[in-house]
């Protein structure tokens, strides 16, 4: 506990509040400042109302934020009381407020996590309150420290909270807490040695790297998880096993000890026998406790590129590290990853095959290295649309004639106010169980590819299908390209165009539609004068805030 007194009001209440000032910035960073206001102040203005018990506890004065919830325990602490034949006239604890001190400038989602863990450290003294009144064993201890040490001449000047520190569970454990939080953003105590209370603070857990990361990206990019992505853990097996509680679930340790770079979130769902909703739940969990990441499967088309935020010193810890690990020069490494190639390419790093996917897990776990995926968009061309009809037309078509009539715009479900529709996920229901796909793609597979009447029914159905998913530009725009008069081409297009917004990249085309990589290339290059790609990061990946 450092300069903070514990004040106790006999027969009324008692605060309770954490070492020092629990100070901290927008971003999490923990640091110590002095108070202000006398311990007598403190205990005034941190003591609410027994009706506002129980609920959030938010003050601010000038710069100082305090929050925590207030908790009544005067029903349990008067029934253990009764139970024990405690005398009657001894203190007795009607309620208590564990508070922390944050900047009056604290961003919104910092507030709610403290008062988030001041209530769960609430809830579990309470519980041991009741059960054996360990909340008022340790007022008294404390009470006792304090009158003990204010006995003493005053040229002594002892602190009481070393005193208390060494006589005092509960002291010892507020001072883990707040120890934790400071050094790593993670609490993990036993209240009593009886209640756990584990609790993690994302604005510190993952700030503790090369980057900045803010909790609300972090959930946007937990909600971007699909089943093709893969975990890396940040950490070795065996030392996240020993961390792990004793009676964490099963599944998760399963989980951990089965997870591999190599092996996407729905194999991993299979090996384990896990739903892949549950896998989720289980991997968000260990990416929110800042224990793993979320990557694509390591493999030879991947194509990565040097962080931005790649450490260059020479003197760094990580170059000293990875020469200790891999035997090389890390600044060589990095200038080989310079470039965005694939990583089969990768053919000037001397060594095994074995040995260059664990040095790019090491990098990948070092933040060093970021992947970059394909992203196809739609762009329109200056066409009118009576010129589109004349390339799409086949000896087949004369025969069933097609006017192509300009097709009014899609729904705003559809089509954005740039024209661009959106994701196809948005209307995807995916089964977590047989991985099975529901969409209106699936009547593409009825459609004929026969020649004569059935050709030209399937030509209008593919049509229709352009004009659900375009406007009437882009459908104009398409239709002159050269290879809409193929048939199977225009078929594929039709199929895909959904995800042509940018916001689909090729690995995920290629798992939802079950197509090649080799077959969308091919597509992109024959529609290449409407069609335009780039790349940038996933956005499943916490460290890429711009794209979500």
């Amino acid at each position: 506990m450092s300069d903070r007194k514990i004040h106790v009001m006999q027969d009324t209440l008692m605060n309770l509040w954490m070492a020092g000032w629990v100070d901290q910035d927008r971003n999490g960073h923990v640091f110590y400042s002095h108070s202000r206001y006398s311990d007598k102040i403190l205990a005034n203005i941190l003591t609410t109302k027994t009706g506002l018990c129980d609920r959030r506890f938010e003050l601010t004065i000038d710069d100082v934020k305090f929050v925590g919830q207030p908790t009544l325990v005067q029903d349990v602490n008067t029934k253990w009381r009764q139970e024990k034949s405690l005398n009657r006239e001894s203190p007795t604890m009607i309620m208590f407020n564990l508070v922390f001190v944050l900047h009056a400038s604290a961003d919104f989602s910092l507030v709610q996590c403290y008062q988030d863990l001041s209530k769960r450290l609430s809830l579990a003294l309470k519980h041991e309150e009741r059960r054996c009144g360990y909340l008022s064993h340790q007022a008294i201890t404390m009470l006792t420290v304090h009158d003990e040490v204010a006995s003493l001449p005053e040229d002594i000047g002892d602190s009481p909270f070393q005193l208390m520190l060494s006589r005092s569970k509960l002291c010892r454990d507020l001072k883990n807490v707040y120890d934790g939080l400071c050094e790593y953003g993670v609490a993990h105590v036993h209240i009593n040695n009886w209640i756990e209370v584990s609790f993690c603070l994302p604005h510190k857990v993952h700030n503790l790297d090369l980057l900045s990361i803010d909790p609300d990206t972090m959930e946007k990019s937990l909600a971007a998880i699909r089943p093709y992505h893969a975990m890396l853990l940040l950490a070795d097996e065996k030392s996240l096993l020993a961390d792990l509680p004793k009676d964490c679930s099963p599944s998760l340790r399963r989980i951990i000890k089965l997870s591999t770079p190599l092996k996407s979130l729905q194999q991993l769902s299979q090996d384990a026998d896990l739903a892949l909703s549950q896998v989720f739940q289980l991997v968000g969990h260990m990416v929110y406790w800042g224990k793993a990441t979320i990557i694509y499967p390591i493999c030879g088309s991947n194509v990565y590129v040097l962080s931005p935020h790649t450490p260059t010193d020479r003197f760094s810890p990580l170059h000293h590290e990875f020469h200790e690990k891999f035997n090389e020069e890390l600044t060589k490494v990095l200038a080989d990853f310079s470039l965005p190639t694939p990583l089969s390419e990768h053919t000037e790093l001397s060594m095994s095959e074995a040995d260059k996917f664990k040095m790019v897990v090491w990098l990948l776990q070092k933040r060093l290295l970021v992947q970059l995926h394909m992203y196809v968009f739609l762009i329109t061309t200056n066409i009118s649309p009576s010129q589109a009809a004349s390339p799409g037309e086949t000896k087949e078509s004369k025969k069933a004639p097609l006017t192509l009539t300009v097709v009014d715009s899609p729904t705003d479900g559809a089509v954005n106010s740039h024209g661009s529709s959106g994701s196809i996920l948005d209307n995807t229901s995916f089964d977590s169980d047989d991985h099975s796909m529901s969409t209106s793609l699936d009547s593409y597979s009825t459609m004929s590819m026969d020649d004569g009447p059935a050709r030209g029914h399937s030509r209008q159905k593919i049509l229709e299908s352009l004009g659900n998913h375009l406007s009437s530009s882009e459908k104009a725009s398409v239709m002159v390209v050269p290879a809409a008069a193929n048939l199977a081409d225009l078929k594929l297009f039709a199929r895909l165009c959904p995800y042509f917004r940018g916001k689909n990249h090729l690995e995920e085309i290629m798992y939802f539609e079950n197509v090649n990589r080799s077959q969308i290339r091919t597509l992109l290059d024959k529609f290449k004068q409407v069609l335009v790609a780039c790349q940038h990061q996933d956005a499943a990946t916490i460290r890429y805030k711009e794209f979500l």
